[in-house]
């Protein structure tokens, strides 16, 4: 009766630390993301500052449409992000730290993102 105890609180105590590769994943999604923020950017600053090459550029749809591409690909590799950095926290048996990381990038960058969209549609 005694070893059946023993046995029970020996299998309790000892949880075994699996690898976190849902926290893994939300890490690297939000590489990911953050290279295509860097990519948009980039895309960004080579666009035309005159009223006149704007409007030039409201009749391109190739450029629009690679601007679009990658601000919605980096957007949903940013929510991706945070979803699976979620999962990874609430999960048992799982080493957190990875999460929060996780967590804290994606909630940056999509927070940063947002908010830029945000403030250019109160501006016209």
């Amino acid at each position: 009766m005694s070893t059946d105890r023993s046995a029970e609180n020996s299998t309790v105590s000892e949880q075994p630390d699996y690898p976190d590769h849902l926290g893994w994943a939300g890490v690297g999604f939000a590489i990911f993301a953050a290279v295509l923020y860097v990519a948009l950017r980039q895309m960004l600053i080579q666009l035309p500052t005159t009223r006149a090459e704007l409007n030039e550029l409201s009749t391109n749809a190739p450029v629009l449409s690679r601007l679009m591409i990658v601000a919605a690909s980096a957007a949903l590799n940013n929510i991706v992000a945070l979803v699976l950095s979620l999962i990874s926290y609430v999960s048992e048996r799982r080493s957190h730290t990875l999460a929060v990381v996780g967590i804290v990038i994606s909630t940056a960058m999509l927070l940063g993102f947002f908010s830029i969209v945000f403030v250019s549609l109160l501006f016209p």
